[in-house]
């Protein structure tokens, strides 16, 4: 589980938390990762890597940033799954083999987390991976 804290209208969430086998997702802050402390403005909040050994090494990697979304903004979006909190992110001009993933904070706060990933075109174990990181993903109020 990986977690971090912040703070947003005076709430406490604990962010993120996700239910992960850590035989499958490596976790590293971006100046492990050799990263900027942002991205796009965005503070990076985490870098997330999982790799496949089979014939070929195949990689997907992840960054988590956190933003505030925009009242007028009209995301095309789909849950990953029925009651879940994170919702992938529609968009015809999405690059090839890369998804992305939004996690509006609950209640009436704008806060959000991005989560958005590299995974290569034809890689079912890897977006399978995606898929069940993202499944996973909860919102939790801080103790």
């Amino acid at each position: 589980m990986a977690e971090g804290t912040g703070r947003h209208d005076g709430k406490d969430l604990v962010l993120p938390a996700f239910e992960m086998d850590c035989r499958d997702w490596l976790v590293v802050g971006p100046t492990e990762a050799g990263l900027p402390e942002d991205v796009a403005g965005a503070p990076l909040l985490a870098v997330l890597s999982t790799v496949l050994i089979a014939e070929d090494l195949e990689e997907a990697t992840g960054a988590l940033t956190v933003g505030v979304l925009d009242d007028e903004e009209d995301l095309e979006i789909r849950a990953v799954c029925p009651g879940a909190a994170a919702y992938e992110l529609l968009d015809e001009f999405v690059t090839p083999g890369t998804r992305r993933y939004v996690m509006p904070a609950p209640g009436a706060q704008r806060l959000a987390l991005l989560a958005e990933f590299v995974v290569g075109v034809g890689r079912d174990e890897l977006d399978r991976r995606v898929d069940r990181l993202m499944q996973s993903f909860r919102w939790q109020p801080a103790a």
